[in-house]
C-alpha cells in the first residue's frame, strides 16, 4: 500500500500487534459467536494486558479493523498485479477470493464462521462496510481501462460499488447454513456474480441497438 515504506519501526510493530490480536479475536469469534467474546478473553489468549488492548483499539468492535485493512491491501495489490491482463470476470472473482483477501489470515472454516458473526452483528458489519470506499476508486479505474466503467463519474463509482456489493452478497450466500461450503463453490459463485454484472456493461455490437 502506498506510503507503507515510510512507517517507522514503532508504527510497523504496532500494526503487527494489532493484526495478531485481530487474528486471535477472529478465532475466538468463530468459536463462541463473537458478541459473547470478551476483551479479557482476547487479551488472555494474546498475552497482552487490557491496557495494551485499549491503547490500540478504542472499543472491542475495532479489533476486526486490522483484518479488513489487510484484506483491502491484498485486494488492491491483486488488482494492480492483474491490471495488465486477464479476463475481467476472472480478475474480479479472484480479487475477492479468500486466498487473496486473507492471504495470511485465518483458515477458511474460521473465515466462514467469522463472517457469519460479522453479518449478524451491526457493530462489526459497519467495520466491514468501511472497506467499500478505498476499493471503489481502483475498481472503477480497472473497469475504465477495459471500457466498462461508463462515461459519467457517478456511473463509474456506481459500477465499482456494484462490484463490491456483489462480492459481499456472494459471501452472504456462501456463509448461509444451507449453502455450498467448499472454496471451489465459492469461487464459482463469485464468477457467476461478476459475469452477471460485466455482461450488462458490455457495449452492444455495431449495428445493434
Amino acid at each position: 500500500m502506498a506510503g507503507s515504506g515510510r512507517r517507522t519501526l514503532t508504527e510497523r510493530r504496532a500494526e503487527e500487534l494489532r493484526y495478531s490480536v485481530a487474528l486471535i479475536a477472529v478465532e475466538l469469534f468463530a468459536l463462541d459467536g463473537g458478541t459473547s467474546t470478551t476483551v479479557e478473553a482476547i487479551c488472555e489468549r494474546a498475552g497482552i494486558s487490557q491496557r495494551t488492548f485499549y491503547r490500540h483499539f478504542a472499543v472491542k468492535e475495532d479489533v476486526v479493523v486490522p483484518l479488513f485493512e489487510r484484506s483491502a491491501e491484498s485486494i488492491l495489490e491483486a488488482l494492480e498485479d492483474a491490471s495488465a491482463g486477464g479476463g475481467v470476470v476472472t480478475v474480479l472473482a479472484e480479487i475477492f477470493y479468500p486466498r487473496t483477501m486473507f492471504r495470511d489470515g485465518p483458515p477458511t472454516l474460521f473465515q466462514r464462521r467469522f463472517l457469519s458473526v460479522i453479518r449478524d452483528s451491526p457493530e462489526y458489519l459497519l467495520r466491514w462496510h468501511a472497506l467499500d470506499e478505498p476499493l471503489t476508486g481502483p475498481i472503477a479505474d480497472f473497469l475504465a481501462a477495459r471500457g466498462l466503467a461508463g462515461d459519467a463519474p457517478f456511473e463509474r463509482r456506481l459500477r465499482a460499488g456494484l462490484v463490491v456489493h456483489a462480492a459481499r452478497l456472494t459471501y452472504y450466500h456462501w456463509i448461509r447454513a444451507d449453502a455450498p461450503q467448499e472454496l471451489d463453490e465459492l469461487h464459482e459463485l463469485l464468477e457467476q456474480a461478476m459475469a452477471s454484472l460485466v455482461r450488462s456493461w458490455m457495449p452492444e455490437p455495431a449495428g445493434q441497438g
